[in-house]
């Protein structure tokens, strides 16, 4: 496919609180988006949602949720090469984008939208991601 993608634990968590799940699958099917994820976004990511705070907003129950995350994303291992983040615990999205060799990083944190990178990797927010790939199809 050609627009590889990350996305951010923040962008998934807001997917799934929205429900906007056809969004998701739209952007497969008709922008050539492919997710990647790796065993430390979705341990994160499974952390982050089963807060209490979010539970009042789930309409499914969390399987249902992680279930459709696993299906349209690709897992991949990753190796710890990147350091360069300002928050060090972002550092892997940086290597699970490097290493599958996405086109794009898609985030909400502030750390990784502003982390300097010497690379093709394009890191930018939900919004900028959304009109590239409108635009470019």
């Amino acid at each position: 496919m050609d627009n590889k993608t990350v996305f951010d634990v923040n962008i998934w968590v807001s997917y799934f609180l929205k429900g906007k799940f056809t969004e998701l699958v739209d952007m497969i099917a008709n922008y050539n988006v492919e997710f990647f994820r790796a065993k430390e976004l979705t341990e994160e990511l499974l952390s982050v949602i089963s807060r209490d705070k979010f539970k009042k907003y789930l309409t499914l129950p969390l399987e249902r949720y992680m279930s459709l995350y696993e299906k349209i994303s690709t897992l991949i291992p990753i190796q710890t090469e990147f350091f360069g983040c300002r928050d060090p615990k972002d550092n892997y999205l940086f290597d699970l984008a490097f290493q599958s060799n996405s086109k794009y990083l898609v985030s909400g944190d502030k750390d990784v939208l502003e982390t300097s990178i010497d690379s093709p990797l394009n890191v930018v927010s939900l919004t900028t991601f959304k009109a590239i790939i409108t635009n470019i199809n």
